[in-house]
């Protein structure tokens, strides 16, 4: 799903010699115009020169770009991190590493990834690329009742890491980058979301863990649509989700689930349990 860069930077003509006001405010025009090119997620390629100035932008280029809002976003006004405990931070690293560990043929760029949560009210999830994982103590506390649930929601955002699946945008780093701003370059077309379900989905039945958990949570957002319309954008997607990924199934997608574990284990009880703690 990976396609190579594409700068589309428009040059303005003018039929008179312009003012010396009017010129700088030609000059801040054409900069922004210039910064805010939008761009096609790359392919791993070779640079190609594209003009004097400027050159093609690599997967791993685009990968750099976005994983860097990472400082940017934990250093905006309001973004607060939750504090964990050495065996919080030693669980969610287990976690994402039975993931990483029983797909290696699917992760050929990500070795490990690093869960971050985020002390916010409004359930959430979202990543970035290079394993950068972002949960709320919101999402936690309130809707994540099973080990299960918590390994899909997990997966789902590795696979975007791993693949590099965002919105084909560049941003202009000014030092901070607000939640609404991140969550929008977190959000995709239907299409590209039920492939990545898809995916998500076999990658935590090959982890051991129980697959009738993914449609859950896609349920479980369904019936709360008020309290993820942050997360989601748009109410009826999320139905249309649902519908989606159930006849997913029902054409087989769940067949390999018969060996999945069905409990949660005392390891996840003791985290979500240490999480609502410093909700209270």
């Amino acid at each position: 799903m990976k396609s190579q860069t594409k700068f589309n930077i428009q040059y303005l003509n003018h039929f008179y010699k312009p003012s010396l006001k009017a010129g700088v405010y030609y000059f801040i025009l054409l900069f922004l115009i210039s910064s805010c090119s939008t761009f096609i997620i790359p392919g791993k390629t070779k640079h190609k020169s594209l003009g004097k100035g400027y050159s093609e932008m690599t997967a791993d280029d685009f990968a750099d770009h976005l994983a860097s809002l990472k400082t940017s976003f934990l250093l905006t006004p309001g973004v607060r991190v939750l504090s964990l405990n050495s065996r919080s931070q030693k669980y969610l690293q287990w976690v994402t590493d039975e993931i990483i560990s029983n797909n290696e043929i699917f992760f050929k760029e990500l070795k490990t990834a690093k869960v971050t949560i985020l002390d916010n009210d409004a359930p959430l999830h979202f990543s970035l690329p290079k394993g950068e994982l972002f949960i709320s103590r919101g999402l936690l506390s309130k809707y994540i009742k099973h080990e299960s649930m918590l390994v899909s929601i997990l997966a789902y955002e590795l696979v975007r890491s791993e693949n590099l699946l965002y919105p084909k945008q560049t941003i202009v780093p000014i030092g901070f980058i607000t939640l609404e701003r991140i969550l929008l370059l977190n959000r995709l077309a239907i299409e590209e979301k039920m492939e990545i379900h898809k995916w998500a989905h076999y990658l935590t039945v090959r982890s051991g863990f129980d697959g009738e958990y993914y449609l859950s949570w896609l349920q479980t957002q369904n019936r709360n649509t008020a309290d993820f319309i942050l997360q989601v954008g748009d109410a009826n997607l999320i139905n249309r989700e649902e519908s989606l990924f159930k006849a997913f199934l029902i054409k087989g997608g769940d067949e390999d689930n018969l060996l999945a574990k069905k409990n949660s284990s005392k390891n996840f009880y003791t985290f979500i349990n240490s999480i609502r703690d410093q909700n209270l």
